[in-house]
């Protein structure tokens, strides 16, 4: 019983140390800063003020004011007498919290006097931060926004007006540009992730304060003369800001920001709002001096949106690249991505992503993924602005692949598991004609067993069995027959027969170079038929000259009539011998995004984050995102 005693004491694992209760304070507000809950940040530097005052001093005042700062800015509170936090340990997050103040901040609240409850048997009073409160006064203390002498004493400081009024935007730009140039100096460096979301806001900020100017001085120098010209005065405005933007990206300043950006890395283009990261981005391309640069930061943010499941803006990302760089989009992992991506992220484009992989697949010969993507294609084609284009090329793309293959059940099973019902039946029709001109008997008779069968259909199935058992003959002998009794369904079986081989590839074209000599017969014979309808002749002699065409480019006979069809206005040599696969261009509906100067008087977004640094010690940073 000893030794069991014993044994369990040393298994018990030791129990943390316990954390002092102004660390787990410190945690919890920012925890819940990160979370969006300025008011709890303040209640609890409202507990850590009593904890102090009861002899528990904080270990982490200085981060916590930075957290302070935060909060007061989001809300929009005063932030008189609040301690700056750019010593030793503090973030330096003061100017952003100001700036956010500026933009947050509204008319002050009526205050309620103090003895309005006493009336109902309760006590109430003002109070700052700095207070200490008890119990019960931290369950029940409200916030609100009061008068604040912070931002004049600011302007003071940055040699500006402090009488001015801090609702015109000229004035409130002026002192929020002043704060960010300053938050660029105070921010500790090595506490937050990335200041590019800074950066772009000082570029957004030069920008409106140009128009700003502009438009300021449009409005003094103009008089009655312009005010009766309404509209002659708001198009030239209108004119005069477009050149004095103009004039500004052109400042070699801001050249030398925007070429800056394209050293970003993804992450730091994400920290900005997506009006504001489409912006940045279109004044910055042209200034790239290094494209392979260029298109490696392109597709790096293209992964980054990918990553988060936002297919829609990744479009337009993708819109603004080269032709050349198509591939680094659609081929590896990278095309994974986006053809993985979920249909509630905007991305509509994944059939024309699989119709490029498709093609690509089939150039090195996997024919196997080659079949799953132009499948993937077609099922998926309805949602791309391009649906026109890229359904009928998917299904030619997958006729083109099905046929190099002797059609086996596991094909069929395939086809049936990735087509979609109402393209299936139009597939294996054109699989049958591939197989009758082939002349592959085993393909053809499992393709005819699985299509659905009746109708008008059952005659053309017949016919290209003749076809694909070697008997070209017989079929050229049963159309002369039925034309005997009228030249239509003749012609219309010729035609599409025609059609299929002038889509295939040489060597079909040239295994049937005996049946087109014979039907090119047929067909002059019905174009001489005496009584013949105007209609039908004109057909007759349009095929003929289409066969002659394939017969001329095989290096055939084209039969006695061959140059009287030759000078005919519609004939044409055909040019298509060399033809491997579906000509067709592959359509790319990516297009770069229409981008508007984003609002440079927004409040940023102050994320608290942790993790170590390189010597291991616990880093309480921030991520300053909009």
């Amino acid at each position: 019983m000893t030794w069991a005693l014993v044994l369990t004491v040393l298994s018990a694992e030791p129990e943390p140390p316990a954390l002092p209760k102004q660390t787990l304070v410190f945690y919890n507000a920012r925890l819940a800063q990160r979370q969006k809950r300025p008011v709890e940040v303040l209640t609890l530097w409202l507990l850590r003020n009593g904890l102090k005052d009861a002899g528990k001093p904080g270990t982490h005042d200085a981060e916590f004011r930075s957290l302070l700062w935060a909060a007061t800015g989001a809300m929009g509170l005063c932030q008189d007498g609040l301690a700056r936090d750019d010593d030793e340990r503090g973030a330096g997050l003061w100017p952003l919290g100001l700036h956010n103040h500026v933009l947050n901040a509204r008319q002050p609240d009526d205050l309620p006097t103090p003895y309005e409850a006493f009336e109902v048997g309760r006590q109430q009073r003002l109070i700052s931060l700095s207070d200490v409160l008890d119990d019960e006064e931290l369950q029940a203390v409200s916030f609100s926004q009061t008068s604040c002498f912070t931002p004049a004493l600011t302007q003071l400081e940055y040699g500006l007006n402090p009488l001015e009024d801090l609702s015109d935007r000229l004035v409130q730009g002026q002192l929020l540009r002043a704060l960010l140039v300053k938050s660029l100096e105070t921010v500790k460096r090595s506490q937050v992730t990335t200041l590019a979301a800074i950066e772009a806001r000082i570029f957004d900020l030069d920008l409106a304060l140009v128009q700003l100017r502009g438009r300021r001085k449009q409005e003094v120098s103009s008089d009655a003369a312009s005010a009766v010209r309404g509209t002659n005065m708001s198009q030239g405005a209108a004119k005069l800001a477009g050149a004095q933007a103009a004039r500004a990206l052109s400042d070699p300043k801001q050249v030398a920001f925007l070429e800056r950006t394209l050293s970003w890395a993804p992450s730091e283009w994400l920290t900005l709002s997506k009006p504001r990261r489409e912006f940045l981005f279109a004044n910055a391309r042209p200034h790239a001096r290094d494209p392979a640069a260029l298109t490696t930061l392109t597709l790096g943010v293209i992964d980054a949106l990918a990553a988060r499941n936002e297919g829609a803006e990744a479009m337009g990302w993708i819109g603004t690249l080269p032709d050349a760089d198509r591939d680094g989009v659609t081929e590896g992992a990278r095309g994974e991505r986006l053809l993985a991506l979920a249909e509630d992220s905007g991305f509509k484009e994944r059939s024309v992503i699989a119709l490029h992989r498709g093609v690509r697949q089939l150039e090195r010969g996997e024919l196997g993924d080659a079949l799953r993507s132009f499948a993937f294609a077609l099922a998926h084609s309805d949602g791309s602005k391009a649906s026109s284009t890229v359904h009928p090329l998917a299904r030619r793309w997958l006729s083109y692949v099905l046929a190099r293959y002797e059609t086996s059940p596991q094909v069929l099973a395939t086809l049936k598991a990735l087509v979609p019902r109402q393209d299936f039946n139009p597939i294996i029709e054109e699989l049958i004609w591939a197989a009758a001109l082939r002349a592959d008997t085993t393909s053809f008779d499992r393709l005819a067993a699985s299509i659905q069968r009746g109708g008008s259909f059952d005659d053309k199935v017949a016919r290209l069995s003749l076809l694909a058992h070697g008997k070209a003959g017989d079929l050229v002998a049963q159309l002369k027959e039925g034309a005997k009794e009228g030249p239509y369904d003749t012609l219309r079986f010729s035609k599409q027969l025609i059609d299929t081989l002038e889509r295939d590839e040489a060597e079909v074209r040239r295994a049937n170079r005996a049946l087109l000599s014979q039907l090119l017969d047929l067909l002059d014979a019905i174009g001489a038929e005496p009584g013949v309808a105007k209609t039908n002749e004109r057909t007759a002699r349009e095929l003929a000259g289409r066969v002659q065409a394939l017969l001329e480019a095989l290096g055939a006979s084209a039969g006695p009539n061959a140059n009287t069809r030759a000078l005919e206005l519609g004939h044409a040599a055909f040019a298509g011998s060399l033809r491997l696969a579906p000509s067709d261009p592959l359509p790319w509906p990516f297009v770069p995004p229409d981008v508007e100067a984003p609002s440079a008087f927004t409040p940023f977004r102050l994320v608290p984050l942790e993790w170590r640094d390189a010597g291991g010690a616990l880093v309480f940073g921030w991520r300053i995102t909009e």
